[in-house]
């Protein structure tokens, strides 16, 4: 029997959706032969954990820092290093975020393993398991058989449905961090609005470069909250410091898949398209009639976009 391993950050915003999905990858990974096991990093300063869909896995286990790490990176380093070791797992999985995307090359370095992000599909059988995954900024879509090679795989596709596999609670425990020549002291990140993740959402609004400022962000996040949309981002828009690096959706951001999604102000580069190709409708709102965004765009409106916002939200 093989043994795979899935990471999981959880924190306030945990979405039942997110362990379905990973509950979905590991019941998959049976079909190749695979028994997984599941390590929790909790941020929420609960003694427990309620993993829904958990009994899918062999075991499961649940730990927490004695102090800040910030994004956590540096802490799974060690911890799912550690793990990986004892456990002699030839598959790492995890989801496609920020933090994974810091520590998933360097346990793939450590253990000679392949690294393989924003994988869209995982297809296990027969002994095998074929990964897909966007390349050259999502303009081909490549395949990949693992015939056997460990791998560490960070999963970016679509929500999957659960499968029929009971709830259940795992205790936190809390594992001293390890001394390094690093220290964290402190961190300082832009202040989030909240309001709805985007992971999962059903409507996203976006705003790119185009939006102007960072004054001018909040018209986004108005709009976004009158029509119970979650607020995204270009990266254009992350880099300008408007708006902070979890909102960004793309291919070096997150992945998408709502039935609207709205892009203010963004012209529609490709590694931002690659992004939101599992959106059901696109609207798109640019001054520019030649913006790319309008190539994908099932409504197309140009103008300025404070004004059509302004109306619209009269009009809701």
């Amino acid at each position: 029997m093989k043994n795979a391993l899935f990471v999981f950050h959880n924190t306030s915003e945990t979405r039942a959706t997110e362990y379905a999905t990973l509950a979905a990858i590991a019941a998959n990974l049976g079909a190749a032969g695979y028994s997984s096991d599941l390590l929790v990093l909790d941020a929420t300063a609960s003694s427990s954990v309620t993993v829904k869909h958990g009994g899918v896995f062999r075991s499961a286990s649940a730990v927490k820092p004695d102090k800040p790490i910030g994004d956590g990176a540096d802490y799974l380093v060690h911890i799912v290093g550690k793990a990986a070791s004892e456990g002699d797992f030839s598959l790492i999985v995890g989801f496609g975020t920020i933090s994974n995307r810091n520590w998933g090359p360097q346990i793939a370095a450590a253990h000679s393993a392949e690294f393989l992000t924003s994988c869209e599909v995982i297809q296990a059988g027969n002994a095998n398991i074929e990964i897909t995954a966007p390349v050259m900024g999502g303009l081909v879509q490549k395949t990949l058989s693992l015939e056997g090679r460990k791998a560490v795989i960070l999963y970016s596709g679509d929500a999957l449905p659960a499968p029929a596999a009971q709830d259940i609670v795992v205790q936190v425990v809390t594992e001293p961090i390890k001394p390094g020549a690093v220290r964290f002291v402190a961190s300082e990140a832009l202040p989030d609005s909240g309001g709805i993740p985007l992971r999962g959402a059903s409507k996203v609004v976006s705003g790119g470069l185009g939006v102007g400022s960072g004054e001018k962000w909040r018209v986004i996040e108005e709009f976004a909250a009158k029509v119970e949309a979650a607020v995204g981002a270009s990266r254009a828009a992350v880099e300008m410091g408007w708006v902070p690096s979890a909102r960004q959706v793309g291919f070096s951001g997150q992945k998408v898949s709502p039935e609207v999604y709205v892009a203010v102000g963004i012209s529609g580069a490709v590694h931002h398209l690659a992004g939101i190709g599992g959106a059901k409708k696109v609207v798109a709102i640019n001054k520019d009639p030649d913006a790319n965004i309008f190539k994908i765009a099932d409504i197309g409106i140009v103008g300025d976009y404070e004004q059509i916002l302004a109306a619209a939200m009269k009009k809701l």
